[in-house]
């Protein structure tokens, strides 16, 4: 009987058992039937644009710091801007806000920029400039700049890289920070210039009469200063300054070193290769060849200035290697023979000067007067 108790048992507790089981596995069939089961999930909706229609606005985001975008080739974009800055820049005082130049920015989130380089972002906000300065923007279509740059290189200056667009003051205001726009690309050259006598005048004391990077290459439409055609007109390009009188005379310098010049071989040979051979440089010295083109210094300077000898000498051997100490005596300089300057080759053509028409006066003379003599004699022959 014992044993009979304990089968039944048995067999309850393996059928509650059982059936647990079923229980179980049918619970683990129904949580893996629904997670198999697609989820029909309802989309947050996107959270409405906000119109943008004030500068402020702009600046709500934008004047705050280091906002920064970074851009596929690994540089980082620049965002955040001072208002304070902006408000005092050209186009700021100008009241140019931000719809101006970035008209396709209308509401945030904004459209995605397509930008892949500082340089892409630069020529794509460049081409915004043409709506308010179109006559710049044609002269700079013929630039070096952007004739390199339809050339494929994409490192020449564009519009921002001279002016910046949120911070822009006049260009020449003052005209000593013209070179700090240049030295973005041409840091050497800048260097050089600095050193000379024009830069130094210019950075340290901000006169206006030296020359500054603009003067010589201009300002939009800069031209290729390796071509023959600008080299063959640098003379002129001095000229616009070295034969203004006032200027000159306010330094003492000499005007006539053109005239004088080109009234030399040097010169002569430059101007007929000018005019008759505009593509071929001569062989004979440019201003730049003897004075330099960016490191030019003053004729004193006692160690590189002309007006000292030994200094012309060797200027003069680049050319002349033979040269010997007194080659330099044989060559008057800029000046026109004076008192002052040459005076034994001003004496010598001063008395050309009465002696040859003289010599020709008297010889006129003697011509008509013999005519004249043997004229009346012919005439008194006749009456006879």
């Amino acid at each position: 009987m014992g044993i009979g108790v304990t089968m039944r048992y048995l067999i309850r507790a393996g059928i509650i058992a059982a059936f647990l089981l079923l229980i179980v596995l049918a619970m683990a069939f129904s949580t893996a039937n629904a997670a198999s089961t697609p989820q029909q999930v309802t989309p947050t909706p996107a959270a409405p644009a906000i119109t943008i229609n004030s500068d402020r606005q702009c600046l709500d985001c934008h004047g705050k710091p280091d906002q920064i975008k970074d851009l596929p080739n690994g540089e980082q974009l620049y965002l955040t801007i001072d208002a304070t800055a902006y408000a005092a820049s050209k186009h700021g005082k100008a009241s140019i806000g931000c719809f101006n130049c970035h008209s396709n920015i209308t509401a945030f989130p904004h459209p995605p920029a397509a930008f892949r380089s500082l340089r892409q972002v630069a020529y794509d906000f460049s081409q915004s400039c043409k709506t308010c300065h179109p006559n710049e923007a044609t002269k700079q279509t013929d630039s070096i700049h952007n004739q390199l740059h339809l050339k494929g290189n994409d490192n020449t200056a564009t519009c921002s890289d001279c002016h910046n667009p949120h911070y822009t003051q006049s260009p020449n205001t003052p005209r000593a920070n013209i070179p700090n726009a240049c030295v973005k690309c041409h840091s050497r050259i800048v260097a050089e210039y600095k050193e000379s006598a024009h830069g130094t005048a210019l950075v340290k004391d901000d006169n206006a009469d030296v020359p500054s990077c603009l003067t010589c290459h201009g300002v939009h439409n800069i031209a290729d200063p390796r071509t023959t055609k600008f080299l063959l007109n640098s003379p002129q390009l001095c000229a616009s300054c070295h034969t203004d009188k006032v200027r000159m005379s306010k330094y003492g310098l000499n005007m006539d070193v053109y005239n004088s010049y080109v009234a030399d071989f040097h010169g002569t040979t430059v101007t007929l290769f000018e005019q008759r051979a505009p593509d071929q440089l001569p062989n004979k010295p440019l201003c730049i060849d003897c004075h330099g083109t960016h490191k030019i210094s003053s004729v004193r300077d006692p160690k590189k200035g002309l007006e000292v000898k030994e200094n012309l000498l060797a200027t003069c051997q680049k050319c002349h290697p033979g040269a010997s100490a007194n080659f330099p005596d044989a060559w008057l300089s800029h000046y026109d023979p004076s008192p002052q300057h040459n005076p034994l080759v001003f004496y010598v053509n001063l008395f050309y000067q009465f002696f040859i028409p003289g010599v020709i006066g008297s010889m006129v003379v003697f011509v008509v007067a013999d005519a004249g003599n043997k004229i009346v004699k012919r005439l008194r022959g006749k009456k006879d």
